[in-house]
This record gives C-alpha cells, sequence and structure tokens, in this order.
C-alpha cells in the first residue's frame, strides 16, 4: 500500500467512500488523495449534477463529525469541491469504459490531476485561496480548463 495511493483492492477503495457517507472515516483518512478517491468512486455511483447538490452538505457534515470548522479560513471549500467534481467527471469520460476501476483512480491520483498545484495551473493563489472562492463558485481566473465548468 503506498502513501499516495491507499488501495489495493476496489472494496478498500468504496469502504473508504462509504465511511465518508456515514460519517465515520477518520480524519487521518480525509487526504487528499482520499478526497480524489471517494470522489472518483462518487462519480461511478452518481450522475455529476447529483453530487454538485450533494457533495458540499456532505462534506460540512463530515467536517463537523471530525471537528473541523467550516469557516472563512478552513474546512469547506466550495470553489474546490466543484472544481474537482468537474475536473474528475471529465477524467472519467476520457477514460476506456473498460478500465478496470481501481486502475483508473490509481492513474486520477498519481497523475496529473491528482498533484497538490494541479488547481494552480487554473486560478491565482489569491484568487483560488480567498474568502468568496471558499463560500461561492469563482471561476479560474488564469487558465481555462478543457472540461466544461460552470
Amino acid at each position: 500500500m503506498s502513501d499516495i495511493f491507499p488501495f489495493l483492492t476496489d472494496r478498500q477503495l468504496t469502504d473508504h467512500t462509504d465511511r465518508l457517507l456515514d460519517l465515520s472515516l477518520p480524519k487521518s483518512q480525509w487526504t487528499h488523495a482520499g478526497h480524489l478517491s471517494a470522489a472518483y468512486d462518487l462519480l461511478h455511483r452518481y450522475p455529476e449534477e447529483h453530487l454538485i447538490r450533494i457533495m458540499p452538505d456532505l462534506i460540512r457534515s463530515y467536517n463537523e463529525a471530525t471537528n473541523t470548522p467550516n469557516t472563512d479560513q478552513e474546512g469547506y471549500h466550495h470553489t474546490i469541491t466543484l472544481f474537482y467534481i468537474r475536473a474528475i467527471a471529465h477524467f472519467i469520460r476520457c477514460q476506456s469504459p473498460d478500465s478496470p476501476f481501481l486502475d483508473g483512480c490509481r492513474a486520477l491520483v498519481t497523475g496529473p490531476y491528482g498533484a497538490k498545484d494541479f488547481m494552480l495551473m487554473y486560478y491565482s493563489k489569491a484568487a483560488l485561496f480567498s474568502v468568496t472562492a471558499r463560500r461561492e463558485w469563482m471561476a479560474p481566473d488564469k487558465n481555462i480548463p478543457e472540461f466544461a465548468l460552470f
């Protein structure tokens, strides 16, 4: 098992997502890879537009369950959430339909979309880490991604 991609089986990945959904996922597992992997799994379970509606409340609830405040400085970030839902949905659409589930997720997490500075190709730090971007959708201020946003 690797730190960058911690899942060895499809079941480990789906269990991770299920624990997020029931708010029992340990905070130590809510890493960057954990975020991306859960979104990848959820986009295989639900339509993209449904996730855009439910993810804000799910993440806020998860944060509260793990004693992470949702403030203007930490916790839920609306622009990051919506950006990654759109980006990961695009990544999935670009995969071969017969691509193995776990292999696809591993490629997401370990590839360019999984880089921690991925969004900085599209956003300045000032814009991305602003209170406005945390509270509401903010369009990219540097480059427009190849995938549809809003």
